[in-house]
C-alpha cells in the first residue's frame, strides 16, 4: 500500500537497470513522484516499462509502481526534481554526472548511490559545468540487493536499514542530507566522500570468494550460491585481512572506518545478520544465501561489482597505502591474482591517488580538500 507524503517531492532516477527500477518502486510506494532516465542506447528497460506501464518488485520489497516520467532526455528527467539519484555502474559516473550538470538548477543535488570514488572522480569537471549552488554527492552503496526475474520484474533479496552519504566538498553535506532524508530517512551523513567510498560494503565481498574458487566457478558457470557455497572460513579470513588493510589506510588519512562486519549488521541486522568476523556474518545471511550469479567468471568481472571493486577500490586503496606507508599485501595479492586469472590490466587502468590528484597531498591537505574543495 502506498504511503502518503505530506509535501509531495519528486526524485529523478538516472539509470534504468535493476537498481534504478527497484528505487522507482521503493520511492513510488513511499508516495513520491519518480522520473526514470537512461541514455538512448541503453533504453531497453525504459521501453519495457513503457510497454508494461509499471515496474513490480517482490521479496523484501513488494510493490507495483508506474513512474511519472520515463525518458531519454536528461533535461526533462531532472527538471523540478528535489533530488537526482544515479543508480549506475561505476564506469558511468562521469557521463551521467556531467550530462546532468548541464541542466541542473542552483540548489539541486545529484548523487551516485554506488560510491566507487564517483564524487572525487567527477568533482573538478562538475564544478566547471554545473551552476553555482548545485551539489554533488555520493552514497556508500545502493540501498538494495536485487536480481531481475523478468521484464521490469525484480526479486529484492534485501533492503538496507542503514545508509551513508556525503557531499563533495564536505561542507555541502548538510544541504545534501536535507534533500536526501525525505526519500531515505535511514541515511546518515558521512564525514566525507572518501569515507563513503571506503565504507562501500562491496569492496571485499566479491573478489576473494570469486578468485579463490575459480575452479568451482568455471565448472558450474557461476550457477552456485555465492554467499552459501563460496564463503568458507579460509576465504572469509582473506576478506577479514582485506578489511583490516582498508581500515588502516583510512586511518592514515584521518578517517576512522567501521569494521565491515559491523557495517553489514547495521545494514542487514533486521534479517538476523550477526557475528564478529566476515565468516560469522555471512553464515547468518539468510536474505542473500540463495543468490546465484549465473555468469561466467569473465562476465562476472565485466558486468557486476567485481570489476568495480578492483578498478575503483582495491587499486586506489593500494595506491593510497603506498603514499602513506601503509602495507596492503592482501589487497595487492587480490589485484595481481585477478590480472593473472582474468588476463586484464587492473593495475594500470584502476583509479589511483595520482589520477585523482591526491598523490602529492599530506594527510592534512587531503582532509582540507575533502571538506572545502
Amino acid at each position: 500500500m502506498k504511503q502518503e507524503v505530506s509535501c509531495l517531492k519528486r526524485a529523478a532516477i538516472l539509470g534504468c537497470g535493476s537498481g534504478g527500477m527497484t528505487m522507482a518502486v521503493d520511492l513510488g510506494m513511499k508516495g513520491f513522484k519518480v522520473n526514470l532516465f537512461d541514455f538512448p542506447e541503453y533504453d531497453n528497460n525504459l521501453k519495457v516499462v513503457k510497454e508494461k506501464g509499471h515496474i513490480e518488485a517482490h521479496g523484501n520489497l513488494e510493490g507495483v509502481v508506474e513512474p511519472d516520467v520515463i525518458t531519454t532526455n536528461m533535461e526533462e528527467a531532472i527538471e523540478g526534481a528535489d533530488a537526482i539519484f544515479m543508480t549506475i555502474r561505476a564506469y558511468g559516473a562521469e557521463r551521467f554526472t556531467l550530462e546532468a550538470a548541464k541542466y541542473m538548477e542552483p540548489g539541486q543535488v545529484i548523487m551516485n548511490w554506488s560510491s566507487y570514488l564517483a564524487a572525487l572522480r567527477t568533482y573538478r569537471e562538475f564544478k566547471k559545468i554545473a551552476p553555482k549552488g548545485a551539489i554533488l554527492g555520493e552514497g556508500a552503496i545502493l540501498p538494495y540487493f536485487i536480481k531481475p526475474t523478468g521484464p521490469a520484474v525484480l526479486n529484492v533479496f534485501g533492503v538496507k536499514a542503514h545508509l551513508w552519504a556525503a557531499a563533495m566538498p564536505g561542507k555541502d553535506t548538510p544541504e545534501l542530507m536535507r534533500a536526501v532524508k525525505p526519500f531515505f530517512p535511514n541515511c546518515e551523513a558521512g564525514e566525507s566522500v572518501l569515507y563513503t567510498s571506503l565504507t562501500n560494503p562491496n569492496l571485499q565481498v566479491h573478489v576473494p570468494p570469486a578468485l579463490l574458487n575459480t575452479g568451482l566457478w568455471e565448472k558450474t558457470g557461476g550457477d552456485l550460491e555465492f554467499y552459501g557455497t563460496l564463503m568458507t572460513p579460509k576465504v572469509a579470513h582473506v576478506m577479514d585481512r582485506v578489511d583490516k588493510e582498508r581500515m588502516a589506510v583510512g586511518k592514515a588519512v584521518g578517517i576512522e572506518l567501521i569494521p565491515k562486519p559491523e557495517v553489514l549488521k547495521m545494514e542487514y541486522g533486521q534479517y538476523g545478520v550477526t557475528g564478529e568476523t566476515m565468516y560469522e556474518v555471512y553464515s547468518s545471511f539468510a536474505s542473500h544465501r540463495s543468490w546465484r550469479p549465473g555468469l561466467s567468471l569473465d562476465d562476472f568481472a565485466a558486468k557486476t561489482a567485481f570489476g568495480e571493486d578492483i578498478l575503483y577500490g582495491f587499486v586506489f586503496i593500494s595506491s593510497l597505502g603506498r603514499q602513506f606507508n601503509v602495507p596492503t599485501p592482501a589487497i595487492d595479492t587480490m589485484v595481481s591474482l585477478a590480472e593473472l586469472v582474468l588476463e586484464r590490466d587492473f593495475w594500470n587502468k584502476g583509479t589511483t591517488a595520482e589520477s585523482l590528484g591526491l598523490n602529492s597531498y599530506t594527510k592534512e591537505q587531503i582532509i582540507e580538500y575533502l571538506m572545502n574543495g
